[in-house]
């Protein structure tokens, strides 16, 4: 896992992530504008009880708890992004690092964006059930939070770069005999997910991630 930490940050300057990368960030940028307003949105809602003092301080609240929420939120929603680039990011580090692997095949962004949005639903849903857990568990909170999002994250990626070059029942298997390391790497996945400022990079550093975690755990895990 640290080397496919160390073969992604040292492929971030290559010319062919650069642009991806600025592209990204912007649609990452937006992706939390778009979240931070939505959930203002609701939460102000909830400040119109007609008592003054009262109001003022659900604003209050409503302020932080929009930052809060909107980092809940992101992890899972990032995912429409890391899908959309998914293809440039993986081709640009499997020409770089791996010229003699299989043709992957071209994943229709019809298949991506379904995808995407059926992680998305599913992460914002079982991350609001378990809200009540992240509020009422002080210090086990965190816990709870990086390990139901790093096992969402790790069986989202692994998915994502593996239906590139391995059928369905292949990538079962994949999952079975690599659960760990999935969980793992998609628990990293959620804390950079959840750092201001570098979160806007996940699109890209997380999908260069998983293709080099997917190509480590496949020559050891499926026959060529």
């Amino acid at each position: 896992m640290f080397r496919s930490i160390s073969l992604t940050l040292g492929q971030l300057g290559d010319p062919r992530l650069r642009s991806v990368l600025i592209l990204s960030i912007g649609a990452s940028l937006a992706l939390i504008v778009f979240l931070t307003i939505g959930v203002g949105y609701a939460l102000s809602a909830l400040a119109q009880t007609g008592t003054e003092w009262l109001d003022s301080l659900l604003v209050w609240l409503g302020a932080i708890g929009t930052f809060i929420f909107a980092l809940i939120f992101f992890p899972g929603s990032v995912q429409l992004v890391s899908g959309v680039f998914a293809d440039r990011v993986a081709d640009a580090v499997m020409a770089n690092h791996y010229p003699t692997a299989p043709t992957p095949r071209h994943v229709p962004m019809g298949e991506v964006l379904g995808d995407g949005l059926r992680f998305a639903f599913l992460s914002i849903g079982l991350n609001i059930l378990a809200l009540p857990l992240y509020f009422v568990l002080p210090g086990l909170n965190l816990i709870v939070f990086y390990g139901l999002n790093g096992y969402l994250l790790g069986r989202e990626y692994a998915e994502m770069v593996g239906q590139r070059t391995l059928d369905r029942m292949s990538m079962r298997t994949f999952r079975r005999a690599n659960q760990g390391s999935l969980f793992l790497g998609g628990v990293l996945i959620a804390v950079l997910s959840t750092i201001p400022v570098v979160n806007l990079t996940t699109p890209v550093v997380a999908t260069a991630f998983a293709v080099h975690e997917h190509e480590r755990l496949r020559r050891r895990t499926v026959p060529r």
